[in-house]
């Protein structure tokens, strides 16, 4: 317990520091605000008109198909919200600050990771969970299958975290992260419709291989009661695993790091 308080005592400094940072560039900040509002309202207009005229998605009913929309969307803006300083650490290994990170005494990782707390993806999380209680109504879901979605929820972002750690260890190697992120962006909004639309081989090269279906769909499937019990032991146990395996990719990747100072 008292590693995990120093960590998020390390991580409120490190999140007050990026607000303040945000809070400097006014312009950015307002831009970047205003983008995510548009997108947030471009999002409910996509909703509407995609499904105004139709009874569903493949088998899905349109509450269905508008639950895996609000699914997605709260699970994407949550993996931005916390894992932002992903997307500018390749500035941090070309101009030599990550051999400052390595220097410090705390996990590198987590402050490659958890060290740009976005506050302007927070203002989106509010109406996305109100959105989510609207989608959710009329699917009727008990409390058995809520407890599940929450449970899958938090796994899809270890899952997000484990993917994320995959991708900063490539940009050691490699030096390439704008590619990979906008790559892994373009696959995972592939998720916002049922995995099933897409063909068998596709889905599941979206659930196991690159588990965005373990990490959106499921939560989703769970909520609606259509998750056996057997797939939700093994999307917990794939979470387990894929994080192990990200952690020592990421290890592997530090024997590959060169300086910038030597």
């Amino acid at each position: 317990m008292k590693i995990v308080r120093r960590y998020l005592y390390i991580w409120s400094i490190l999140s007050k520091k990026s607000f303040f940072v945000h809070l400097t560039r006014k312009l950015g900040f307002f831009v970047f605000l205003t983008g995510k509002i548009l997108r947030f309202i471009f999002f409910i207009l996509f909703l509407f008109f995609i499904l105004k005229k139709t009874n569903g998605i493949g088998s899905y009913s349109k509450d269905q198909a508008i639950l895996f929309f609000v699914v997605f969307n709260l699970i994407s803006s949550l993996s931005q919200m916390f894992f932002r300083n992903v997307y500018t650490f390749r500035q941090s290994v070309v101009s030599g600050n990550f051999d400052l990170i390595l220097s410090k005494p705390i996990s590198p990782l987590f402050r490659v990771i958890f060290g740009g707390f976005d506050f302007i993806d927070l203002v989106t999380i509010p109406p996305l969970i109100l959105a989510l209680f609207y989608a959710a109504r009329p699917l009727s879901p008990d409390f058995y299958q809520v407890i599940l979605f929450v449970l899958l929820l938090l796994n899809g972002l270890f899952i997000s975290f484990s993917l994320h750690t995959i991708i900063v260890s490539l940009s050691i190697i490699t030096l390439e992260i704008d590619q990979m992120v906008m790559i892994y962006r373009d696959l995972e909004t592939m998720a916002r419709f049922p995995l099933e639309v897409y063909g068998k081989k596709v889905a599941s090269f979206l659930t196991f291989f690159i588990p965005l279906g373990i990490m959106i769909a499921f939560p989703a499937k769970a909520l609606m009661g259509l998750l056996s019990p057997r797939f939700i032991v093994v999307s917990v146990l794939f979470g387990f695993v894929f994080f192990f395996i990200s952690i020592k990719f990421w290890n592997f990747a530090l024997t590959k790091y060169t300086s910038a100072s030597s």
